[in-house]
């Protein structure tokens, strides 16, 4: 029953796009005629779960792909983050897959659908699920000015500027055949989503089967993918809707919290100890500071320091650069360990004692020297 329900749909297809490109004659309009033709049939055949429309894509980085001819996207979950009537934007965690209408499919228009496409596979996916199938890519055509064999020449050409997972999924046209990915191993499985071991063939078939197939590929990848609830802060954030700085009390400052950044992460202990020097830093970044300050911020700070060192670069630091010179921790700690002996009245031995103030000159006269002593 469904064989002659999308046979009949075919014939109709070919009667309605005649019919159009008959009276209209602005390119404008008649291509959004050919998208409503397919359309019509699409959503007769696909279930409702399934939202269709034409529009942009966008990810939560800002990205947004070029505009395209029909979308198919999770109604269910998926907010339209822009509904116009002339303009829609969904979000990539959401599209299952998209499909590029043609009246005539030629070189000029096959270039076209693949840089449309790959705009479209470079998105970046994070939703709140990390389950997400990628986005595959269609184009349907009524019809072709050249060969199948021109037009898969064609496609392989425009494709060596692609990325292989970026590539057009298939192509279909109405009244010549398909061009399909298949599998090297064996030539037999037709592959949805290109990839290495995937190479282009031709199927050659009547309007009525090349629509049957075209909509079994459609339908076989849309029960197969998995779309995600896409992160909407995320999406906020990136086009800048919201600009939420977070202020905690210093009472209520967790212990067991931490910033994050890049690879590593810095305990909020040690930022915060950090922070209550800021008077002492702010006076040696200044160039106010002197010999006592430099040993005393070390003594006070150099743990922390070291702490996002390692969190950062995953290994404890050797050395330590200051104003331009390189220093070893071991030195540092030395002469802290013995400007705390002398801060407490303890007793120092002649040989540390000449290694503390060399070493507190040292570092005084490299400061001196590279910064604006006001």
């Amino acid at each position: 029953m469904i064989k002659q329900s999308i046979h009949a749909a075919a014939k109709k297809m070919q009667i309605d796009f005649e019919e159009v490109t008959t009276h209209i004659n602005h390119k404008g309009e008649r291509g959004s005629s050919r998208e409503e033709i397919l359309l019509t049939y699409l959503r007769k055949y696909i279930p409702t779960k399934y939202e269709m429309n034409n529009g942009v894509i966008i990810d939560a980085t800002g990205e947004q792909s070029r505009q395209q001819d029909i979308i198919i996207y999770d109604s269910f979950n998926s907010p339209v983050l822009l509904n116009m009537e002339s303009t829609r934007m969904v979000p990539i965690e959401s599209v299952f897959s998209v499909v590029e209408v043609k009246s005539s499919l030629n070189k000029t228009e096959i270039s076209k659908c693949v840089s449309n496409i790959s705009s479209v596979r470079s998105l970046v996916k994070n939703g709140l699920d990390t389950r997400n199938s990628p986005t595959a890519g269609f184009v349907f055509a009524f019809t072709s000015s050249t060969s199948l064999e021109t037009l898969l020449d064609n496609l392989v050409e425009e494709n060596k500027q692609v990325e292989k997972h970026k590539q057009i999924s298939a192509v279909c046209v109405l009244d010549k055949g398909l061009i399909v990915n298949i599998s090297k191993k064996g030539l037999e499985n037709i592959l949805l989503l290109p990839n290495d071991d995937s190479t282009p063939a031709i199927v050659k078939n009547t309007a009525e089967n090349n629509l049957m197939l075209f909509y079994l590929l459609l339908m076989q990848y849309l029960n197969q993918s998995i779309v995600s609830i896409p992160n909407l802060l995320k999406y906020a954030n990136a086009g800048e809707l919201l600009n939420v700085e977070y202020s905690i009390p210093n009472k209520h400052v967790p212990s067991e919290g931490y910033y994050k950044f890049d690879k590593g992460k810095i305990e909020l202990d040690t930022a915060y100890s950090i922070m209550k020097d800021s008077d002492l830093l702010e006076k040696i970044q200044k160039g106010r500071g002197n010999s006592e300050d430099i040993i005393l911020y070390f003594s006070r700070q150099l743990k922390a320091i070291l702490s996002i060192a390692e969190n950062a670069h995953q290994s404890r630091p050797s050395t330590i650069r200051f104003y331009g010179k390189i220093f070893k921790i071991a030195d540092i700690e030395k002469a802290i360990d013995v400007f705390n002996k002398l801060k407490n009245e303890e007793e120092v031995n002649k040989d540390d004692l000449i290694f503390f103030t060399e070493f507190k000159n040292q570092m005084f006269k490299q400061y001196q020297s590279n910064s604006n002593i006001e």
